[in-house]
């Protein structure tokens, strides 16, 4: 126990020593959350962590004071969970025989990522153990007592709300001392005599079961306290008892690594719930008797994941029975056929125990043959190895990697006798892909949901280690977009070999999101049969970083090629990526070989850690319909609209079509009405009108700790793109000039209540000469979805994160504009009324008049993207299905026709 007297030593039992296999954690972006946002905000959770500041904190474990660790991981801790309303609690000073009680540092929100490394690096380890003592101090507290150890603090209740839930983690190195001083026989604390908690000379457990009995606050029934403890180089059975009797767990840590891990693995159960944050897919375009919907969910208390297969209604669209669960299913296969690839990405290996040798060496999973072995049936989850993560299923959490459905080809491509492979293909096996965070790219028989194989990408393969980290720190693997699109090329077989003659091929491209610098490409023409096509990973010779941005599969003119032609990739390069002059940047990669085609940098500054800038997803267009991309969009988190001209057959003079000398200059700079920046996170749509196309796009985002608070006004944008930056009704607008707000028209939002549903309202100012048109959000709203256009309207989701204390990480809208001019629809396009219809009777009064909506209130919870169908036979009304944060499936009825108006984005196969 160190220096001192032995009146600070705790009261320690023999101790077995628990040796953690653990694996520090990948290098994680700086300031990207590593769980979905909004669960960290769900309730406004309190937590008030006590830590143990007794003189034995001052030893020393692996060379460092304990005490010092301690601080380091609560730091830590505090930053990577921006939404919960942390607190500290620690233990008075050694005062006489015995140290009473402790005291509340930091209230419950009180402790931030702002001022947390300068309150711990306060806290000095000088004290006994009242663990019983100052854990009743913290019940004081949440009760909004006196305090029972500190003259003359009187503490308010931090519980609010009668869904506010609260909890306290002890941490500490050992059990009780100087424990025996609870004041007035305990009265005070409002406790019945009568209650069956006895409290023995061990009072901590009867402590922490009192509170896990009882209400904190008496108007809120629920407002009971969870207790979880870490014992830090200790393993004590009161410390079991003790998180037991409160409802909570126990963990034991034997370094910092590993408090570090169990502390986090504390906070994720605490704010783990079933949850889904990708959009739903859907099989069909019109609905039929087989038209199913899939729905990806997880839950983060065990990082497990699910993906559902439900029936639809042909009559009423409603969302009906379940079909399949993956999950399920996948428990029960004990024969997976999973693969992954050499470095490179370009030759299939099989993921088998018989393949150790060929995975061990440094550069895939840097283990020996026999515990590469181990660790490959874990992966698989055929063997649960002594010591690993007793994972509840086989199936990781499929977080933002939406599923995507595609089985026979359905583009409307005419050359290369693409008739033919469609005719060939026609028959083909559906399957539903989505990425999950066990490593894998699952492929799913979307009929029954049996798995039909799995990929794991060679990037990924040296961190599969991290699963079976106990306690485990959640880590992101394929988390990210999935595009599938048909190309004419010549593909290459399993072994690598490229094939002599081009053909039709249907290709999965894949970003991993906030797991990794990296997309990786499949031909998955044979469902049955992937084959690796190519690797791309950040390097110093491109400016890739995090791959959050959806790849484009598009054909281009090259000059350079036997056709005159070639299908790429372009990738958007990301967030943080690590080139310095290449901050943002579009890529082309050969959809083949993965080889760079072209690098189009549109911002030049060096990498900043702080505010990096970066790329977000390309929309393309066709302007003249001969089949190849001329023109793409996207923006970047500076609020720059980019546009890129890839109309030169030589890809060398690909470029932004203005420049300033040397320096690219955007078609439009988006900043709001108070001059701040406004970010653009999405995708753009463009549809081609007359001569000129318009490019919508929302502004917001929502992934780093910051987001979560931000109230900057946010908006929506409809840009006329001349193609010369000239708005020929405007002369004033010089060729190379910016677009900015003040060449567009303003449009306005109001809001109606009607019958227990709210609406919202937009002005119909006209564009006049004005080269296009905005619609300002409320403060803090934000589009972080991607947008549709469809029959004459711009349709999105927008999204407010929460700021009340039972709400379910905020409140969506379906927004639906008209394309031209940012106003009302030409028509309704809601059911107001409810009768199952859209007619001109469905609108709500608005400034004296009657007038349709444009917008529509979808209540709590972050909303996906919509999944359209259309109604049946001669219907012209469609189905809208939005996923949202809790995992609810919402059905919004509403007027379709028309299909497309003009030419959209490039078009991609499902």
């Amino acid at each position: 126990m160190g220096t001192g007297s032995n009146l600070f030593r705790k009261s320690t039992c023999v101790m077995t020593v628990v040796v953690f296999l653990f694996i520090a954690a990948a290098v994680a972006l700086a300031a990207v959350s590593q769980i979905p946002l909004y669960l960290t905000t769900n309730n406004q959770l309190n937590i008030m962590i006590l830590l143990d500041n007794s003189l034995s904190m001052t030893e020393n474990v692996n060379g460092t004071p304990k005490i010092q660790s301690a601080r380091t991981v609560v730091s830590n801790l505090v930053k990577s969970f921006p939404g919960i309303r942390f607190g500290l609690t620690v233990f008075n000073p050694y005062v006489g025989l015995n140290a009473d009680g402790g005291k509340v540092v930091m209230p419950c929100g009180g402790l931030t990522a702002a001022n947390v490394d300068a309150t711990m690096q306060g806290i000095s380890a000088d004290s006994y153990t009242p663990l019983g003592e100052t854990l009743a101090e913290i019940w004081q507290y949440f009760k909004g007592g006196k305090s029972s150890y500190n003259s003359g603090v009187t503490y308010t209740s931090p519980i609010t709300a009668s869904c506010q839930q609260s909890f306290t983690i002890i941490v500490t190195d050992g059990e009780p001392t100087g424990d025996n001083r609870y004041k007035d026989d305990f009265s005070s604390y409002g406790w019945n005599p009568n209650d069956d908690v006895r409290l023995t000379t061990t009072h901590l457990p009867d402590v922490a079961q009192y509170m896990h009995t009882h209400p904190a606050v008496a108007a809120f029934p629920n407002s009971t306290i969870t207790t979880y403890t870490v014992g830090f180089d200790v393993n004590s059975p009161i410390l079991q008892t003790t998180a037991a009797n409160g409802g909570g767990q126990y963990f034991t840590a034997a370094n910092e690594a590993a408090l570090a891990s169990a502390l986090n693995t504390v906070v994720t159960s605490i704010i783990g719930m079933v949850s889904s944050a990708s959009a739903a897919a859907v099989n069909t375009a019109y609905l039929t008797t087989s038209t199913k919907l899939y729905r990806a969910s997880f839950n983060s208390s065990d990082w497990s994941g699910n993906l559902e297969a439900f029936n639809i209604n042909q009559t009423t669209g409603d969302v009906g029975t379940r079909s399949w669960d993956a999950a399920s299913l996948l428990n029960g296969n004990t024969s997976r056929n999973i693969y992954t690839a050499s470095t490179g990405g370009s030759r299939r290996i099989d993921f088998t125990t018989g393949n150790a040798a060929t995975l061990s060496p440094a550069g895939f999973m840097n283990f020996s043959s026999s515990r590469t072995a181990t660790m490959i049936g874990y992966v698989r989850g055929d063997t649960n190895p002594a010591g690993y993560r007793n994972r509840p299923s086989k199936l990781g959490d499929i977080t933002y990697s939406s599923p995507v459905v595609y089985g026979a080809p359905d583009g409307f491509y005419t050359d290369h006798n693409y008739s033919t492979f469609k005719r060939n293909n026609a028959s083909r096996q559906s399957l539903v892909l989505a990425g999950a965070n066990d490593g894998m790219l699952h492929a799913f028989n979307a009929d029954n949901g049996n798995e039909q194989w799995a990929f794991i990408p060679n990037s990924l393969l040296p961190k599969l280690k991290l699963l079976r980290n106990v306690p485990y720190s959640h880590t992101n693997y394929v988390n990210g977009p999935i595009t599938i699109g048909d190309a004419y090329f010549a593909s290459k077989n399993l072994s690598g070999t490229p094939d002599s003659t081009p053909n039709w091929h249907s290709v999965a491209v894949v970003g991993l999101r906030e797991g990794g610098k990296s997309y990786f490409a499949l031909d998955i023409t044979d469902p049955a049969n992937p084959v690796p096509l190519w690797e791309f990973n950040a390097s110093s010779s491109n400016g890739l970083g995090y791959s959050f941005a959806t790849p484009l599969i598009i054909k281009v003119r090259d000059k350079s090629q036997p056709e005159g032609f070639r299908w790429v990739a372009a990738l958007a390069n990301g967030y943080e990526g690590t080139t310095s002059g290449k901050a943002a940047s579009l890529i082309f990669v050969d959809i083949a070989t993965g080889a760079i085609v072209s690098e189009i940098v549109v911002d030049t500054s060096p990498f900043s850690g702080v505010s990096p800038n970066g790329l977000a997803t390309p929309a393309a267009i066709d302007v003249d319909g001969d089949g190849y991309v001329d023109y793409l969009y996207a923006g970047d988190l500076t609020g720059d609209l980019w546009k890129f001209d890839v109309t030169n057959s030589d890809p060398g003079k690909w470029d932004v079509p203005w420049k300033s000398g040397n320096s690219p200059v955007a078609l439009f700079r988006a900043i709001n009405g108070f001059s701040r920046t406004q970010p653009i996170t999405t995708a753009p749509d463009v549809v081609l009108r007359g001569g000129f196309q318009i490019v919508f796009f929302g502004t917001g985002k929502y992934y780093e700790a910051g987001d979560l608070t931000n109230t900057d006004t946010q908006s929506f944008y409809g840009v006329y793109d001349y193609n010369l930056t000239v708005n020929p009704n405007n002369t004033q607008k010089a060729n190379g000039a910016m677009l900015a707000r003040s060449d567009l028209t303003a449009q306005a939002l109001s809001q109606v209540d009607l019958g227990g549903n709210s609406w919202r309202v937009v002005t119909n100012n006209p564009i006049g000469t004005n080269s296009g048109w905005y619609v300002d959000l409320p403060a803090g709203e934000r589009v972080i979805t991607d947008s549709i256009a469809r029959s004459r309207k711009i349709i999105f989701t927008s999204f407010s994160p929460n700021t009340t204390p039972c709400g379910y990480g905020g409140t969506s809208w379906l927004m639906e504009l008209n394309m031209d001019t940012g106003g009302t629809p030409p028509r309704p396009v809601f059911d107001v009324n409810g009768d199952g219809m859209v007619a001109s009777n469905d609108t709500v009064s608005s400034g004296g008049q009657q007038v349709s909506p444009s917008g529509m209130s979808l209540g709590d919870g972050i909303a996906s993207a919509p999944a359209i169908v259309r109604a049946g036979g001669s219907s012209e009304l469609e189905y809208k299905y939005i996923t949202k944060s809790s995992g609810v499936i919402t059905k919004v009825l509403e007027a379709g026709g028309g299909g497309l108006f003009g030419l959209r984005s490039w078009k991609q196969v499902k």
